[in-house]
């Protein structure tokens, strides 16, 4: 054991005496993390490892990444910052994936390392990690709907979220709220392909070989995951919190009206539809009367409420 843990120690020298070299450690501090680091690599070579000595091991290795961050920006030193940091870094992965194949079922662990990964940027290990966490909490829906939402937010891949859900749907064909974030996640991808298709319109490039598709800007594919949504989900509430998502989009105007007849033809029994439909409707008869009083008067609504203010 000891052998094995001098060298693994001593594969670590030429990086801390490359950080003395440029500064960024003194010979005293160079010996000191030879020290620590010794002594975790110990812990973790005993016959019987506790998982607070990966999680003290990992914790040591991040404030020791910390450290060369500050001390980097304020002497202005980024010199072999990307080879010396990056394998600083590729030893907390490690020491991670250790722990999580250890103890596969701490999703703390898991969540640790994911906000590490974020933290430091390692898009392609945060990949990884995902897929390996849902492989054993595939349970989960939220942990799903999270690896979905950082392909499409973070990575910008929207096929990536969409398999991710699909997936996730296989495993909680049940779960109101995996349709629901579905269904908004392809009405942002609508949003989000209408805006870049409106810029290029505007100067005038050629978006023919944009792959901009019909179906997909008149939200074809969020009306299929709303059509499979409620044919799943029983209930109006769940209905109505599809058309609360709907209404956060100016492009779904035919959409809304599909949710609200469909909302009347499925759930005619259910109080929550009769309740919502008079709102709407006095809604829209509040709004109606404002207009024809400011039409018989000649004032504007901001004048009224100014008036009514005073």
């Amino acid at each position: 054991m000891a052998e094995f843990v001098q060298r693994r120690v001593e594969e670590q020298i030429p990086e801390l005496e490359q950080l003395e070299r440029v500064g960024l450690l003194t010979r005293g501090e160079v010996r000191s993390v030879v020290k620590k680091r010794t002594s975790l690599e110990y812990k973790l070579k005993r016959r019987v490892v506790e998982k607070e000595d990966f999680i003290g091991y990992v914790q040591y290795e991040i404030n020791f990444l910390e450290l060369l961050k500050k001390r980097r920006q304020r002497i202005g030193y980024s010199f072999k910052k990307d080879e010396i940091e990056f394998v600083i870094v590729q030893r907390i992965h490690q020491l991670f994936g250790r722990a999580t194949n250890k103890w596969k079922d701490d999703l703390q662990l898991w969540m640790s390392h994911i906000a590490f990964c974020k933290k430091w940027n390692c898009r392609f290990q945060l990949s990884k990690i995902f897929s390996s966490m849902l492989a054993v909490h595939s349970d989960k829906p939220a942990l799903w709907i999270m690896a979905a939402k950082w392909e499409f937010e973070d990575q910008l891949s929207t096929e990536s979220a969409r398999h991710l859900f699909l997936r996730a749907l296989r495993f909680h064909p049940d779960s109101s709220k995996m349709y629901q974030e579905y269904f908004r996640m392809e009405l942002m991808n609508v949003e989000k392909q209408r805006n870049e298709k409106e810029m290029l319109d505007k100067a005038k490039m050629d978006v023919g070989e944009a792959g901009y598709s019909d179906a997909i800007l008149n939200g074809e594919l969020a009306r299929v995951v709303y059509k499979t949504a409620v044919e799943k989900i029983t209930g109006a509430e769940f209905h109505l919190s599809l058309l609360t998502i709907a209404k956060k989009f100016q492009f779904t105007e035919e959409l809304q009206k599909e949710i609200l007849s469909d909302l009347k033809t499925l759930h005619t029994d259910d109080p929550l539809t009769w309740d919502f439909l008079a709102r709407q409707e006095l809604l829209i008869n509040q709004s109606s009367t404002i207009s024809k009083v400011h039409v018989q008067t000649g004032k504007s609504p901001e004048h009224s409420a100014t008036r009514g203010a005073m």
